[in-house]
């Protein structure tokens, strides 16, 4: 039994609260040591000073939303989303809010729409994804087409690290760094051509430390920006914000071949979009399965996109679409405009229409998100999505597979039969084969959801060795201890397809936490509590 730290905040290592916080929305169930929620700053010091002392790990988590497997783990769960006082201030004249890590991206979005700004990278799970976590993970949403990830989006990071410092980074600080992240600099300096010709070439990563951005910016920022809780447990966040649109269209279009797919978006991409979705075959007949509404206009076909346009006017907007419309003309077989609100909600209900389908998928026939992020170069698109639909075949598990064309970066959700006694063997064979699959492309394996303990053990194929062992260089200086979120963001592991929430061998849990756990998946009810449902 752990000697709980004195804090003003809950610290529990009852069975109840630490099933709870067994499960992220991931496909992991794994019981913590216990359970910690710090109420302020200094229990969230006192905590992490507590657990340098005695070498007891912890797990950094926000709503517990992020699919990879980084907000599980054996430790002691330091649950951020009730670190007070929570701050939201919106500095509307220089297009700019400070946040504490637990305010959520729609709460953030809400708060600067009155000033006609808004929160440009806002993920479409923006109303529960805290701003920690999406900074930890490098997180971006639909639009990211246009402005990119969060990264780019953010000025200053305030944070507590493994020594239980509180510090505040802002970019272009050029203030003198200790000795050993100075030397850090240094190493990554010195390793720029390795770095230049191992990191993919894609328009988004979330995968590894962001050493390629800290040569770009020269800010030691980017490293705490997608480290998942490794380097240090992120407390607020400086991001800056954008005017509103003065209006937006769509158009809706069927391709007669993903062989066209690449083609397609390199003729959209000049046209700056502010969305660019696809949606393969898999996903339409899954729809359609289920009941769903599918336009017959889509029904044959290999492929569509979802393009969305922002522009100052509306005229604007509709000659946006316009221009897409005949820029495809020769690779779609329909198409579908949207000019008015109402066009847009019907334009996009489709892809929205595949989530609540996916949860309601009976116990025994599951959806997996495991290969479920990866990124490629957009001339590899197609390759990519042949690539997950050879390796689901040859294993007989389905796929349903979409994403964000516009950037190469591709959802997969297996569906896996769980009453086939090798089930566990076909999801690891398709882990391993599509993931040693994307590096072949010069892809990443995780475009915005991080690496967590899913993708850790293949970051050497994707950066090599010798950018890897820099990786783990980086975790020393930080986390001389390896306390804060080990096994997760560095190889360490075999193929993680173990301790799972599903199976003969999921751990066993109080029947209705698990059935708690399962309603928040089924629903995206990640913004409750999770120590609600240990009463």
């Amino acid at each position: 039994m752990l000697k709980a730290p004195r804090l003003q905040g809950q610290f529990r290592t009852d069975d109840r609260a630490r099933a709870a916080y067994a499960e992220g929305a991931g496909i992991f169930r794994i019981i913590p040591a216990a359970v910690a929620v710090p109420a302020n700053m200094s229990d969230l010091q006192r905590l992490v000073r507590w657990a340098s002392d005695s070498g007891t790990p912890l797990v950094a988590r926000g709503a517990g939303s992020a699919m990879g497997g980084g907000n599980v783990g054996e430790g002691v769960i330091v649950d951020l989303t009730a670190l007070g006082p929570a701050r939201l201030e919106v500095d509307a004249a220089n297009r700019k809010a400070w946040v504490t890590a637990g305010i959520t991206a729609g709460a953030l979005d809400a708060a600067a729409r009155p000033h006609g700004l808004r929160f440009p990278p806002m993920p479409s799970s923006g109303r529960w994804a805290t701003l920690g976590g999406m900074a930890a993970t490098n997180a971006a949403g639909a639009s990211a087409v246009r402005v990119g990830s969060v990264r780019y989006w953010i000025d200053a990071i305030e944070w507590v690290g493994a020594d239980g410092e509180l510090r505040q980074w802002s970019r272009g600080d050029t203030a003198a760094l200790p000795s050993r992240w100075a030397g850090v600099r240094r190493q990554i300096d010195a390793a720029e051509e390795v770095i230049r010709t191992r990191f993919p070439r894609v328009r988004k990563n979330s995968s590894g430390y962001a050493v390629d951005a800290v040569l770009e910016s020269g800010d030691l920022l980017d490293l705490l920006i997608g480290s998942e809780g490794t380097l240090g447990l992120i407390t607020g966040l400086q991001y800056r914000l954008a005017p509103l649109p003065g209006a937006t269209a769509g158009v809706r279009m069927a391709l007669r071949s993903l062989d066209d797919l690449a083609d397609v978006v390199a003729a959209l991409r000049p046209l700056r979009p502010s969305a660019l979705e696809m949606l393969d075959r898999t996903f339409l007949e899954l729809v359609a399965q289920e009941g769903g509404r599918v336009p017959n206009l889509i029904r044959s076909a290999d492929a569509i996109l979802l393009v969305e346009f922002e522009r100052a006017t509306d005229a604007a907007a509709r000659g946006a679409v316009g221009d897409a419309v005949r820029a495809v003309s020769a690779w779609t077989s329909e198409v579908q405009t949207a000019i008015t609100p109402n066009d847009s909600a019907e334009l996009w209900e489709i892809r929205h229409a595949a989530s609540p389908i996916l949860a309601r998928l009976p116990e025994t026939h599951r959806s997996m998100q495991v290969i479920e992020d990866g990124a490629v170069p957009i001339s590899r698109l197609a390759d990519y999505v042949r690539l997950v639909r050879r390796v689901t075949d040859a294993h007989g598990t389905g796929a349903v597979i979409f994403g964000h064309a516009g950037d190469g970066n591709i959802h997969v959700n297996l569906m896996v039969d769980t009453t086939k006694t090798d089930w566990e063997n076909r999801v690891t064979s398709v882990l391993t084969e599509v993931s040693a699959g994307t590096a072949a492309l010069g892809g990443t394996l995780s475009g915005e959801h991080g690496d967590g303990r899913l993708r850790a053990h293949a970051l050497e194929s994707v950066f090599g060795s010798a950018v890897v062992e820099l990786f783990r260089e980086i975790k020393a200086a930080f986390d001389p201890m390896g306390i804060l979120n080990p096994g997760i963001k560095l190889p360490g592991g075999g193929v993680p397809i173990a301790r799972l929430k599903v199976g003969a061998a999921a751990a066993s849990i109080p029947e209705d936490i698990a059935l708690a756990l399962r309603d928040i998946e089924r629903t995206g009810g990640y913004a409750r509590a999770r120590l609600e449902l240990a009463t």
